[in-house]
This record gives C-alpha cells, sequence and structure tokens, in this order.
C-alpha cells in the first residue's frame, strides 16, 4: 500500500506541475528539463506492462489518466523543441531491434545446473572466442541494426564501468560486489580491471525461493515508500537509517530464512572486508537489506534510478536518464543468457539457455564489451 498512497499523489502533482507550464516562455534547457522527465514517468508506466505489472499499470493510469496526459504534454513540448524527433533527444537507442527470444520455459528446459562461480569462470574463459551471429536473424539489415545498437549500449556499460572504477580507487580496499544478474558485464569488466569482485546472486527468483505470502522484492520495496511517506525526498543516509530500522525492527517484515542467505553470500566477503554493492538500479529493492546486513561502513552505487528517487541517489547514480536503464538491463547476456535455478549448501546454483541464438549474441556482447573495456 504504501507504494500507492505515494506514487498516485506524486504522478498527479508533478503532472499539474507540467500542465501550468507556459511552454512558449520556458528556455530550452527548461523544456529538455521536464520533457526528459516526463518521458521517464511514461517509460516507467511502460515498464511496468513490460514486466508484468499490468494491473499496477491500470490502476495507476486509471486513477491518474497518466498516459494520455503525459503524451499530450510531450507531444505539446517536443512540437514547441522542433527537431530532432523525441526518440533521438530522449533515448540512448535510435531504434528498436526486435530479437526473436524463445520462451523461457523451452529456452532453459533440460539445462544442468552449475555452481555460479564456476559458471562466471566460464564465460570469462570464453570472453574472447571468435562468435558467428549471422544466422540469428532474418535478414542482414536486422542484423546490422542490430550491432549497432549492440554497440551503443556497450560503449554506454564500458562508461559506467570506468565511473565505477574511478570510484572504487577513491575506497581503497573496498571490495566491489556486483549483484547478477543485471550486472554481470560489470561483474566481468571489473576481474578484466585486475580486481576481484564478489558475485552476489538475488534476484526476485532467488528471494521467491523463501516466498511465504507475498513476493518478497515487492514487500522490500514497499519499506522504500514507507520511508518516503515519512521523510518525503531524502538522503541516502536517512533512506538506509530509516530502512533499516523499519526491517530489523520488525522481523516478520520478509522471513528470516532470505535473510539469512543473504548473510551467507556476504559471507564470502571475509572478515575485515567492506563491501561496495553494484546494481543496475531503480529502487535498490535488494541492494538496502545488503546495505542493513553489512554495516554501516558499506556503500552502493547504482546505473540510475527513477525520477522520485534521485534525490536519494544522485550521489552514488551515474545516469541521471531512467529511460536508458531497460537497454542495460535486457541486453542477451543480462536478461537470456542464464538464470537463477537453486540455493543448495549455501551456494547459488545457475543454468544457461540451451537457445544456441541467445548463446551466440550473448558471446557477441561479451567480447564486443571486452574490447570497449581493453581500448579504454
Amino acid at each position: 500500500m504504501s507504494f500507492w498512497n505515494f506514487i498516485v499523489p506524486y504522478y498527479e502533482a508533478r503532472l499539474q506541475q507540467y500542465e501550468r507550464l507556459d511552454l512558449g516562455r520556458c528556455s530550452e534547457g527548461e523544456l529538455l528539463a521536464a520533457a526528459r522527465e516526463t518521458s521517464a514517468w511514461r517509460k516507467f508506466l511502460a515498464d511496468l506492462v513490460q514486466e508484468g505489472y499490468t494491473d499496477t499499470e491500470a490502476l495507476l493510469r486509471d486513477q491518474t489518466d497518466a498516459a494520455d496526459r503525459l503524451q499530450r504534454f510531450l507531444g505539446t513540448a517536443l512540437e514547441t523543441l522542433g527537431p530532432p524527433p523525441e526518440r533521438e533527444r530522449f533515448y540512448l537507442i535510435p531504434e528498436p531491434v526486435r530479437v526473436r527470444i524463445p520462451p523461457a520455459d523451452k529456452a532453459f528446459a533440460g539445462a544442468p545446473e552449475i555452481g555460479l562461480q564456476d559458471y562466471l569462470d566460464h564465460l570469462k574463459a570464453r570472453s574472447d572466442d571468435p562468435v558467428d551471429i549471422s544466422g540469428c536473424f532474418d535478414d542482414t539489415g536486422q542484423r546490422r541494426r542490430w550491432q549497432r545498437k549492440t554497440a551503443q549500449v556497450m560503449t554506454e556499460m564500458a562508461s559506467f564501468l570506468r565511473w565505477t572504477d574511478d570510484r572504487l580507487r577513491a575506497r581503497p580496499g573496498m571490495v566491489p560486489v556486483p549483484l547478477l544478474r543485471d550486472t554481470l558485464l560489470i561483474h566481468l569488466g571489473l576481474t578484466w580491471l585486475g580486481r576481484q569482485p564478489l558475485p552476489v546472486f538475488i534476484s526476485r527468483a532467488f528471494a521467491n525461493t523463501w516466498n511465504t505470502h507475498h513476493p518478497i522484492h515487492e514487500t522490500l520495496a514497499d519499506v522504500v515508500y514507507r520511508v518516503l511517506l515519512e521523510q518525503g525526498a531524502c538522503s541516502l543516509a536517512t533512506m538506509r537509517r530509516r530502512f533499516a530500522e523499519l526491517l530489523l525492527g520488525h522481523p516478520g517484515v520478509v522471513p528470516a530464512t532470505f535473510m539469512q542467505a543473504c548473510r551467507e553470500q556476504l559471507a564470502s566477503l571475509g572478515a575485515g572486508r567492506v563491501p561496495v554493492f553494484i546494481e543496475s538500479g531503480v529502487q535498490g529493492t535488494f541492494i538496502l537489506p545488503l546495505l542493513t546486513l553489512s554495516g554501516p561502513s558499506s556503500g552502493m552505487l547504482l546505473y540510475t534510478t527513477v525520477p522520485w528517487l534521485y534525490d536519494t541517489y544522485a550521489p552514488i547514480a551515474y545516469q541521471p536518464r531512467y529511460n536508458y536503464l531497460r537497454e542495460m538491463e535486457t541486453i542477451v547476456a543480462h536478461d537470456h543468457l542464464f538464470r537463477f535455478s537453486a540455493w543448495r549448501n549455501g551456494r547459488v546454483h545457475v543454468v544457461e539457455s540451451t537457445d544456441d541464438r541467445m548463446r551466440r549474441l550473448a558471446a557477441y556482447e561479451i567480447r564486443l564489451f571486452r574490447r570497449l573495456v581493453a581500448e579504454r
């Protein structure tokens, strides 16, 4: 309920604010800032649908008419701004490229389990292997569009890696801890830069292993919005403190078995070593409990976040534009190559897709990323 109590009035208030703007009197910078933020809100609505939260998106749309109002405002703002077109102003990728993705139940059917660290070692060993992707597309034009898009995303990821490495250099002795799957490339990149990151696999599928009544990631997100309702726009220190108080002060918020599994993953960090958790972003849902468990000296780095949390996460967020996030999260290597399978004997086990196209496309992404990291 905390999410709804926060997000509905937030959308309504911000929409009213922008609808009252006299666009003819705004500078180009003011127009661009307004259009970037409202386009991010619209992207968030689309992402809710893409991730299966159709009821959530429908309720938000019904209560605020957000989709239509955002479209009207953006249309007017973009008409006032003039060329170049919207997608070139606000999105990393100038055109979508569709790749046929096999259904998950078929793509992983019969795949053998492998320990997470063994699998990561396997990927690193293959990262220089040549790969042929010509048979993965319907025609040459589609392949070339996908390669152009992939080059843009990998360039962005290489920049994020360098930004991350710079911050790790400023805090010597801290251990980078990428959260997989969405930061697989960052994990691999850090190893190529000579670091020894500790991979932690805490995803929705991992959390649902201990799900009893309600999805754990939704429960944790609700705690984030309880803090926002209490504090309003708040600092990262305030978010960390109140999140920890709400989580630890109410032991039944999430199952104790889930928290223990998180502790066991962090135990491999070793005594006296302080983690910096690295995530793709949005709400910090899984990083915040890890920060709670690992103590006040631990840190976090995000690729980006939603607009209403940017005041909180700006000091540790690489990119202010939420629109770019899904491009990072949904590359083949992050979204379709492997997934969580089991938690057994204190270890994460994963399975790799049995679809040859997915493995080849992911291998292409990893190889290109490695080349860009070496060049930089």
